[in-house]
C-alpha cells in the first residue's frame, strides 16, 4: 500500500464544493447526475472515485475538466477559482485520460501528430528538432518506441493506444491527471501494466490523480484515499485501508462483498432488494433508502447530512455506528449491479 499523504501538513492541490450538474430533460424536468459532491485532491495523492454505472463519476471528472459546464459549486486549483483561471492555464495544469483508448485518438492522424498537438497549440515548441527531442523524451517516459511515431491509431493495439492517450495527457507535465475509466477496455494483463505506469509516472513527477473505475481491485492497489458514489451523492470518503477494513455505509459493504478474494474464509456477497431510484427529480430522503436493509422511516423523509464520523473518515447516513459485523450479518437476497 502506497504512502499516505499527510493531509495535515499539504494545502490540497485541488478543493471541489457542493458541486453539482443538472441535465435539463425535455418534459421530464431535471437530471441530477451530479448533486453536492465535495473532495479534495492533495498533492502527489490519489484519490479514486468508484461506483455503479450511471451514478456520475464521469461526469464528475468532465466537470472537472470543463468538457460540461457546472450547474453550481466551486473548484479550486492550487487555491485559484478554476472558472476564473484562462483555459489555456488550466490545460497546462489539468488533463485528462478518457475511457476508450479506440475513440479518443484521431484516426487521421499520426502518433507523432498527435502527441505533438499540445507542444504546438501551446506554443511551447514549433516542428523542427526541439519538438522531435520532446517527443523521444515523451517516449521514453511512456515506453513507446520511437518507430511508432509515425504510425496511425488503428495500427496499434489498444493497450498501447492508451499508452499513447496518457502520452497526450503527460506531454504537458500537468499537475493532475482525470484517469476516466483507463484500464476497463483492456486486457488483464494490459492493465496490470498502465496501473504500474502511472504510479511509476506519479512517483516520478508527483502527479495527482483523480481514478474514476467501477474495479474496486484496481482501486484500492492505486488510490490513496477513495470516494464511494451513488446516484450523483458521495456515500462515504476515507484513505484506502480504512474502507476496506472498517467500512461504514451500507452501499460500500455490498460493493466490497462482491469483490473477488483469494482467500481460506467464505465471503457471502450482499444482495440488495428494491430498485434503483431515479435521478429525475429526486424525492427527499436517503438515495440509498429503497435498497437497504438498514432503511427506517426517517430515511425516506430527510437526506442525511455528510459528516465526519472520525478524523479522514466521511459517511453520509444515519445509522453509521451499527458496526459492519450487524450489516453484513442482515438477511438480504441479492445484489443489483
Amino acid at each position: 500500500m502506497k504512502e499516505q499523504i499527510n493531509e495535515e501538513r499539504k494545502q490540497p492541490l485541488l478543493t471541489v464544493s457542493h458541486l453539482k450538474k443538472y441535465f435539463k430533460i425535455s418534459g421530464k424536468g431535471m437530471l441530477h447526475a451530479v448533486d453536492d459532491v465535495s473532495f479534495e485532491v492533495y498533492p502527489g495523492e490519489t484519490l479514486g472515485l468508484v461506483g455503479e454505472s450511471g451514478c456520475g463519476k464521469s461526469t464528475v471528472g468532465n466537470v472537472l475538466m470543463q468538457l460540461l459546464d457546472k450547474t453550481d459549486g466551486n473548484v479550486n486549483l492550487n487555491g485559484k477559482d478554476m472558472y476564473k483561471v484562462p483555459k489555456k492555464e488550466i490545460c497546462q495544469q489539468m488533463q485528462i485520460i478518457f475511457q476508450d483508448p479506440y475513440s479518443s485518438l484521431n484516426p487521421r492522424q499520426t502518433i507523432r501528430t498527435i502527441l505533438s498537438e499540445a507542444y504546438i497549440i501551446q506554443k511551447i515548441c514549433r516542428k523542427g528538432p526541439e519538438l522531435d527531442k520532446r517527443l523521444l523524451e515523451l517516449c521514453e517516459a511512456i515506453g513507446l518506441a520511437p518507430e511508432l511515431l509515425d504510425r496511425y491509431p488503428h495500427e496499434l493495439d489498444g493497450g498501447m493506444r492508451q499508452v499513447v492517450g496518457i502520452g497526450r495527457a503527460l506531454s504537458l507535465n500537468p499537475s493532475f491527471i482525470v484517469c476516466d475509466e483507463p484500464v476497463s477496455s483492456l486486457d488483464v494483463s494490459v492493465q496490470a501494466k498502465i496501473i504500474n505506469m502511472l504510479m511509476r509516472l506519479q512517483r516520478e513527477r508527483g502527479i495527482s490523480y483523480l481514478f474514476i473505475s467501477h474495479d474496486l481491485s484496481v482501486v484500492r492497489h492505486i488510490s490513496d484515499r477513495i470516494c464511494v458514489m451513488y446516484l450523483g451523492q458521495v456515500v462515504e470518503m476515507a484513505d484506502t485501508d480504512t474502507i476496506f477494513a472498517n467500512t461504514l455505509h451500507p452501499y460500500s459493504i455490498a460493493l466490497l462483498s462482491a469483490v473477488p478474494r483469494v482467500s481460506d474464509t467464505k465471503v457471502s456477497r450482499i444482495v440488495l432488494k428494491g430498485d434503483v431510484p431515479s435521478p429525475m427529480n429526486p424525492k427527499p430522503g436517503c438515495r440509498f433508502a429503497p435498497r437497504c436493509w438498514m432503511a427506517r422511516p426517517e430515511c425516506f423523509e430527510k437526506d442525511p447530512e455528510f459528516q465526519e464520523v472520525e478524523p479522514g473518515h466521511y459517511v453520509r447516513c444515519f445509522y453509521y455506528e451499527q458496526s459492519r459485523e450487524e450489516m453484513k450479518t442482515a438477511e438480504t437476497t441479492g445484489i443489483t449491479d
